[in-house]
């Protein structure tokens, strides 16, 4: 496990951590953490470990604001996360290791659903529990931001902690309209996974996902799993998953 840093595409110092296998190095992923996660949030982390068992480095940052990464949250916007996307994938470029496979967790999935196309070495994709609309997070914080407009900034609550969410998040969620065309011209194999139990988002935002996705895609149940994968074991079920689908295309 090496920590890194790199630069952003605002010019923000962000931080990650690159795992890599013991032994050889079939090919290189990027993990995207679910939103106000960070890159050690434990299913994260556990997908990105049991990764490297399979032979595929990976690596995992924090979005700006977040985790140990520069900036202020309370600016940040999904646009901006996937521009660091690219800009992470720039960088490992330029460190002689090429990203050949997006991960991507919750609104993360969503993020790299949108940065697929940018990355021209990306040769396969998954989701995890990944809205089918970036919008979709913005409206189950409805209550929460209702007066957003008037103070700019609003504390809450996400996944069991407090983060200050700023207006220009919830506006570039809510700006995301060109989302199913994204999908719709996805440049790489897909992979959709999702608990049909999870209670954050639905199980119908993967079946969105996949009738609109080009092929070849693929569509497997989470089954017993929840939104954010916190069994130990879950983890490591993930990535033996997706080792084995992304086989068929990345490595070679």
């Amino acid at each position: 496990m090496e920590n890194v840093t790199f630069i952003g595409s605002r010019g923000v110092e962000l931080a990650g951590i690159l795992d890599l296998p013991d032994g050889e190095v079939k090919t290189y992923a990027i993990i995207a953490h679910c939103f106000t996660c960070n890159k050690s949030y434990p299913a994260v982390a556990r997908v990105a470990k049991a990764l490297t068992d399979q032979g595929i480095g990976v690596f995992r940052f924090d979005f700006a604001g977040l985790g140990q990464s520069a900036g202020n949250f309370t600016e940040s916007t999904f646009s901006a996360d996937v521009d660091d996307l690219v800009a992470a994938s720039e960088w490992m470029q330029s460190q002689g290791r090429t990203v050949e496979l997006l991960i991507g967790h919750s609104l993360g999935g969503a993020a790299v659903l949108a940065a697929t196309e940018r990355i021209p070495t990306v040769k396969a994709v998954t989701t995890i529990a990944a809205p089918s609309d970036p919008g979709f997070v913005a409206k189950q914080l409805a209550d929460q931001v209702k007066n957003i407009g008037e103070q700019g900034v609003v504390e809450t609550i996400v996944a069991g902690h407090t983060v200050l969410i700023g207006a220009p998040l919830i506006d570039d969620l809510q700006s995301q309209s060109s989302h199913i065309q994204r999908i719709q011209n996805l440049p790489a194999p897909l992979l959709i996974m999702h608990s049909p139990a999870d209670t954050v988002v639905d199980v119908r935002h993967a079946n969105v996902i996949y009738r609109h996705a080009p092929m070849p895609k693929s569509f497997v149940a989470l089954d017993g799993a929840d939104h954010l994968l916190t069994h130990p074991a879950t983890g490591r079920w993930v990535a033996r998953i997706i080792a084995a689908w992304a086989s068929a295309y990345v490595g070679a």
